[in-house]
């Protein structure tokens, strides 16, 4: 049995975790019940134990967030004889392991942040990340890749200057779970659900409301997550009138998502950067459509006027022309619920697990 060591900055039991933690715990702990042992390196948090045993998968913890990328060196360079295969994250600040480690090595791409990193912080720490990614071409430029969009993998082909050594395994979701389980509203429903941050981009979607509302007059909008960007958008609300059409429900657990998801006439995601998009193929498996921005990851999830529609980035004309269109041709969204369901069906998360394994076995093979 081949041993992995999977190095990520969180693990799926912090309370930080997002995406990319599901996406390795789902793919991984499946590969763990089958023919790998997986190991989990990441940081501590408060309360968490330093070793515990999470669904097949032995998560390690060390160190803190802060210092999380010198911990991980420092337990790679002793540990490594112990594993047949080094799998890192590379998400903002890399861990450098081309640099010292000898065993294969892959390298797993959510997505490169580039110079969006500057809209969501502050700008010494923008230039910190941003000068890390740069430093990726450089030192990882005869690595080995997945990335989790075919977007992603031209970002990782421009940085590191190749074209033969990147594959693409989407994240899945849960086909059983996600389904229409409510009625759709009776009257017209955008809803989004996201972190309140910045580069999310809902500020977009309240800029845009009062024009969609001048043509469907009882529209609303409905935007579930929390974040610290949340007090801003709640006065954009007010600087726009809109307050009355706009519903912050905060956090949602997966079931209210659900809820959601069947109710709304439209999933509306407006992010300017994302990797893949699951929500949109979450929101095809409960009956409902995406109008996503054109911006990579999200142009993936969603194909253009087959099961959903991309319109172009903060153009908000394009954005409240689509908009109302959708609201008011339900002849056209049932066609695109109707795709939309078709396509999403086929990313379980069993078949994205099986897509992996070629993957692993490619990097074992090319040491």
């Amino acid at each position: 049995m081949k041993k992995i060591l999977l190095v990520n900055w969180r693990d799926i039991k912090n309370p930080e975790a997002g995406g990319a933690e599901i996406y390795y715990h789902e793919i991984f702990k499946r590969l763990a019940k089958a023919d790998y042992a997986v190991t989990v390196l990441s940081h501590g948090f408060s309360g968490a134990p330093a070793q515990e045993i999470v669904e097949e998968t032995h998560i390690i913890r060390i160190g803190s967030r802060s210092l999380f990328n010198f911990s991980a060196m420092i337990f790679i360079k002793r540990h490594e004889t112990e594993f047949d295969l080094i799998i890192e994250d590379l998400n903002k600040i890399p861990f450098y392991t081309p640099l010292f480690v000898k065993k294969p090595r892959l390298h797993l791409v959510m997505h490169f942040f580039g110079t969006q990193i500057f809209r969501e912080a502050s700008w010494p720490l923008a230039a910190y990340v941003y000068g890390q990614e740069r430093l990726i071409s450089r030192m990882y430029r005869a690595e080995r890749f997945v990335a989790i969009s075919e977007s992603t993998a031209r970002e990782v082909r421009a940085f590191c200057h190749h074209s033969n050594q990147v594959d693409i395994v989407e994240p899945g979701v849960d086909t059983a779970f996600f389904k229409p389980v409510l009625k759709k509203e009776a009257t017209p429903l955008l809803f989004t659900v996201t972190r309140l941050k910045r580069y999310k981009n809902v500020q977009f979607l309240l800029e845009c409301l009062p024009a969609i509302a001048r043509a469907v007059p009882a529209v609303r909008l409905v935007v579930a997550g929390t974040g610290d960007y949340e007090k801003t958008l709640k006065k954009i609300c007010q600087e726009k009138g809109v307050e009355k059409r706009v519903d912050f429900v905060g956090y949602v657990t997966e079931e209210q998502k659900r809820e959601w998801l069947s109710r709304a006439t439209l999933f509306v995601n407006p992010s300017m950067k994302e990797g893949w998009g699951i929500t949109n193929i979450e929101a095809n498996l409960c009956g409902t459509i995406s109008l996503s921005s054109n911006v990579g990851g999200l142009r993936d999830s969603v194909q253009h006027e087959k099961t959903g529609l991309l319109y172009r980035p903060e153009d908000k004309a394009d954005f409240t022309a689509k908009a109302v269109a959708l609201l008011q041709d339900t002849e056209k969204r049932s066609e695109l619920e109707e795709n939309g369901l078709s396509f999403a069906s086929g990313f379980s998360w069993d078949t994205m697990a099986q897509h992996m394994v070629p993957c692993i076995e490619r990097a074992l093979n090319h040491a």
